[in-house]
């Protein structure tokens, strides 16, 4: 079941984007893309649940389901963003991330490490995962306010006729301002709440992973001081929220891919 659902919801996010960057959307109604992704965040979610009722279940820390977790958190992110953020016509992009995180997530799923007996998975590695995760999901958002900022800038300045189709440079950058506030505080929290985690199982709390999340923390830390902290707008701290993103998603699934402990 668990398996199942989780590939349904990959074919729903791929469907979605499908629709969105062939121009089909049309053929279903205004909503198109919105309610192919919000049955994808429902089916993801009964997936979810389905850990719960494996024998033994299996725990979000995995990676797999840590990787298909984000992309729920986008997809979800993105559905109950308010309308003054101006994402939403960034279906096709966000339903082609959502797939791209959880897709190999499903492929992974069969060879997800089951929890121990003497691990204590209930005091920090839930918090832990799912406050990194939320952070995730929104700094996913932010950078693409961020990428879209740029696209839109470069599209006035040579005055070419696909930038009409995206929102205003003053819509983006509220949403970049917003996404990347809430996200940065919630990365922070699951940075702490990790390092709390390895702590408590007694591993060496400067392990590769919590170095790998504190230098995605700290180059974040640029685009966070200049948009957030110095309220500056332009261009330049839309790149640090992109590349910061990159690092974000370099360093984590690299870090992971080698192995590091929890």
């Amino acid at each position: 079941m668990t398996s199942l659902t989780h590939g349904l919801a990959s074919a729903l996010y791929l469907f979605a984007a499908f629709l969105g960057w062939t121009g089909r959307s049309e053929r279903i109604g205004p909503g198109g893309i919105r309610l192919v992704v919000a049955l994808a965040v429902l089916v993801h979610a009964a997936g979810f649940y389905g850990f719960h009722l494996q024998e033994p279940p299996v725990p979000l820390s995995s990676f797999p389901a840590a990787l298909s977790l984000i992309g729920w958190g986008v997809a979800l992110a993105w559905l109950v963003s308010p309308r003054g953020l101006r994402l939403r016509a960034s279906g096709p992009w966000v339903a082609t991330i959502a797939a791209a995180f959880t897709i190999p997530g499903v492929l992974g799923l069969e060879l997800a490490h089951q929890a121990s007996e003497n691990e204590d998975l209930s005091r920090w590695s839930h918090p832990h995962v799912l406050l990194a995760a939320a952070g995730f999901s929104l700094l996913a958002l932010a950078s693409l306010a961020g990428l879209g900022y740029l696209v839109k800038e470069r599209g006035l300045k040579r005055r070419r006729a696909w930038q009409q189709g995206l929102p205003s440079l003053e819509s983006l950058d509220h949403a970049e301002h917003v996404t990347l506030a809430l996200g940065f505080a919630l990365l922070t929290l699951g940075v702490l709440t990790g390092f709390a985690w390895t702590v408590s199982q007694h591993i060496d709390p400067w392990n590769k992973h919590v170095l790998s999340m504190l230098a995605a923390w700290g180059v974040y830390l640029v685009p966070v001081g200049a948009r957030v902290v110095r309220q500056q707008r332009g261009p330049w701290p839309a790149r640090g929220v992109v590349i910061g993103f990159l690092f974000l998603v370099c360093s984590y699934i690299g870090i992971n891919l080698v192995g590091a402990g929890p």
